[in-house]
C-alpha cells in the first residue's frame, strides 16, 4: 500500500516535471515572439478574445489605435471592421491600407505577431494624407504623372525609382509567355478594374535578395503606355521568427498592380493637357446640357495643382500658390 502510494507520487512528480520542462522549453523558444511588443499581456488578452469571443478583429487593451486579427483572413476582417464604421477602401501601398470616410482618410499598417496573428495600427489623418504620399513630376518627354514617394514596406525596397514612363506610338498588344527567372522574363495579361495591363517580370537573386524588374504596358488611346521600375525583395528565410513571418506576410500582401494602375491613369502628355484645356474653353461658356456634361467629365480629370494649371485656370496669389476650378475645388502646389 505504501509502495503504491509512493509510486503514484513519483508518477505525479514526473508528469509535473515534464510539464514544467515543456513550458520552460516553449517559453525559451518563443520568448522573442511573445515579448516582441514589450509586455505581452494586451496581446495575450487579444488572442483570448479572438479565440473565445467570436470577433475577427479586437482592440488591444491600453492602446487607442492598435488592433489584433488572425493572420489568415486579416485583411478581410479589416475590410468588414472599417466598412461598419463608415470607411471605404481606397488604396494599398505596401503594408499600408487606406480607407476614406466623408471627412478623413486613415491608413492601417500591419505587423506580424507570430505566424498566426497580425497587429494593425490605425493612423488618423486629414483627407490629404493619401495624396501627400504621391508626388507629381514631368519627365524629359513632357509626360506628367504621379507616383508614390514610398511604398510603406519593410522588406521590399525600390531600386529604379521613380518609375520610367513613356508613350509609344503603336497599338497595344500583349503576348503572354516565358518565365520570370529566364532571359526575357515572364509576360502575362492582367486586369485591374477592368483595365488590361501586359506585365513582364524578370527576377534574379543576389546576396540574400531578389531583384525584380517590372514592365507594365497598356492601351492609351491609339498608343501604348509603358511603365518600368525595379524592386529589391529580401529573402524572408534570412530571418528567424517573428521577422520571417512578417516578411512572408508582407510579400504575400504586396500588390504592384493597384499602385501602377494609379500611376498609369495619371499619365498625361502635352497633347492630353492641351486637348483638355481646349475642351473646357469650348464648353464652359455654353449652358446647354451636352456642354454641361462634357465639362463635368473634363473637370473630373483635374485632380491636382498641375492638372488645374494645365487646364488653363488661374493661379491665386498666395503662398504656396493655389489653383481653383469652376466647380469650387482648390488645389495647392506641392513641391
Amino acid at each position: 500500500m505504501i509502495f503504491e502510494h509512493q509510486s503514484k507520487n513519483k508518477k505525479i512528480l514526473l508528469i509535473a516535471s515534464l510539464v514544467v520542462l515543456a513550458i520552460g522549453f516553449l517559453t525559451f523558444t518563443y520568448l522573442p515572439v511573445i515579448f516582441q511588443e514589450g509586455n505581452p499581456w494586451s496581446e495575450i488578452k487579444g488572442v483570448a478574445q479572438l479565440t473565445f469571443g467570436g470577433s475577427d478583429m479586437v482592440k488591444l487593451s491600453g492602446s487607442d489605435n492598435r488592433y489584433l486579427t488572425k493572420s489568415n483572413g486579416g485583411p478581410m476582417a479589416v475590410e468588414v471592421f472599417m466598412n461598419d464604421r463608415g470607411y471605404e477602401y481606397t488604396d494599398q501601398m505596401g503594408s499600408g491600407y487606406f480607407y476614406k470616410s466623408s471627412d478623413k482618410t486613415v491608413v492601417l499598417t500591419r505587423r506580424q505577431y507570430s505566424r498566426f496573428y497580425t497587429i494593425w495600427t490605425v493612423s488618423d489623418s486629414t483627407a490629404e494624407t493619401n495624396n501627400d504620399l504621391w508626388k507629381i513630376v514631368t519627365n524629359n518627354e513632357g509626360i506628367t504623372f504621379k507616383y508614390p514617394k514610398e511604398l510603406l514596406t519593410k522588406y521590399i525596397s525600390v531600386v529604379d525609382w521613380p518609375p520610367q514612363v513613356k508613350i509609344e506610338n503603336k497599338k497595344f498588344v500583349c503576348n503572354p509567355s516565358g518565365n520570370e527567372i529566364q532571359q526575357g522574363g515572364q509576360t502575362e495579361l492582367r486586369l485591374v478594374d477592368n483595365r488590361s495591363y501586359c506585365v513582364t517580370k524578370t527576377s534574379e537573386g543576389a546576396a540574400g535578395s531578389v531583384y525584380t524588374t517590372y514592365t507594365y504596358t497598356f492601351s492609351k488611346g491609339n498608343q501604348t503606355g509603358v511603365i518600368n521600375f525595379s524592386l529589391r525583395l529580401v529573402q524572408c528565410k534570412n530571418y528567424d521568427d517573428p521577422q520571417m513571418s512578417e516578411c512572408e506576410n508582407e510579400r504575400s500582401a504586396f500588390d504592384t498592380d493597384g499602385t501602377i494602375d494609379r500611376v498609369a491613369q495619371s499619365m498625361k502628355d502635352q497633347s492630353d493637357q492641351l486637348s483638355m484645356a481646349e475642351g473646357l474653353k469650348e464648353c464652359l461658356p455654353k449652358s446647354d446640357t451636352a456642354s454641361h456634361e462634357k465639362c463635368n467629365e473634363l473637370l473630373k480629370q483635374i485632380t491636382d495643382y498641375n492638372s488645374c494649371v494645365n487646364a488653363g485656370f488661374s493661379i491665386m496669389k498666395s503662398n504656396p500658390p493655389q489653383c481653383a476650378t469652376p466647380d469650387g475645388r482648390t488645389f495647392v502646389e506641392t513641391r
